[in-house]
């Protein structure tokens, strides 16, 4: 179910040196008093969706110093949490999740694409969270970014979702916002990929959200990004910095677009460096 969306990169730093990661590292962490401030604020915005989803996210948020008071401040407010990670330190915060939490764990590719892409050792403590959530029962997905380089995965991915109990698959494009080691595929290719995952996923019963690039770009719209500075971006991938933290988040929100129900084109936005 859509929702509506604040993306917290509660720390801008990680274990791994991902070839394909968006963020510029540094060694900042969100205060605890921000973080809640921000959330209450986000939670008392009037965005257009019934339902609003909080997402720890980094960096690998889970280095947070203070991560499961992070987690019990978003878990008061919103009734669960939601967490993007690599994956690595699952099976120390294992007992820190419930069932209702929804934790994304990103894996691009089988073992030898996956370490290519984020370190060497990094697909089995990757796999290892998976399992380990899947054993506690609790909510969990996989999110997986295409490109040249792992192509060949997709059915292994899906057969990755359907072994370790992952309910949702992210299926991503990779988009080059600096030089690395990988290759981009062309919109076109993505969409024929796509489609061949929808009928696998439906097959399966795992749900495929929708992607920005299908529906139009909703930054701004239905969410947006705040970095542990309080930076406010309007997403994560496009980076447009839109205001800064304490400013009241109605204060960045594209009104109009909200009122007429009206996506931004994601050509225009984050997907303006795609090939076809």
């Amino acid at each position: 179910m859509p929702q509506n969306f604040f993306d917290l990169h509660i720390v801008d730093f990680c274990q791994l040196n991902c070839k394909h990661c968006y963020l510029n590292k540094g060694n900042r962490v969100m205060p605890l008093d921000m973080l809640r401030a921000v959330c209450e604020n986000f939670l008392t915005t009037d965005f257009p969706l019934p339902q609003s989803t909080i997402i720890l996210s980094g960096g690998e948020p889970l280095l947070h110093p203070n991560f499961i008071d992070a987690c019990c401040i978003v878990r008061t407010l919103n009734g669960h949490i939601t967490l993007s990670t690599n994956g690595i330190l699952i099976p120390q915060y294992i007992h820190t999740f419930q069932k209702n939490d929804g934790i994304q764990v990103s894996v691009d590719g089988n073992e030898k694409a996956h370490d290519f892409i984020r370190g060497k050792g990094s697909y089995e403590k990757a796999l290892n969270a998976l399992e380990m959530l899947d054993e506690h029962g609790i909510h969990h997905s996989i999110s997986f970014t295409l490109c040249e380089e792992n192509k060949h995965c997709i059915d292994h991915i899906i057969d990755l979702c359907i072994e370790t109990g992952a309910s949702t698959l992210n299926f991503n494009i990779y988009q080059p916002v600096r030089k690395n080691d990988l290759r981009p595929v062309g919109y076109m290719e993505w969409v024929e990929q796509r489609r061949h995952v929808e009928k696998r996923a439906e097959k399966e019963g795992i749900y495929l959200p929708d992607s920005c690039i299908e529906g139009g770009c909703i930054a701004r719209i239905l969410g947006l990004s705040i970095l542990p500075d309080g930076t406010y971006w309007d997403c994560s991938r496009h980076q447009k910095v839109i205001g800064e933290y304490p400013q009241q988040i109605r204060e960045v929100l594209l009104w109009d677009n909200i009122k007429e129900r009206k996506p931004v084109n994601p050509f225009e936005t984050c997907c303006k460096y795609l090939r076809w």
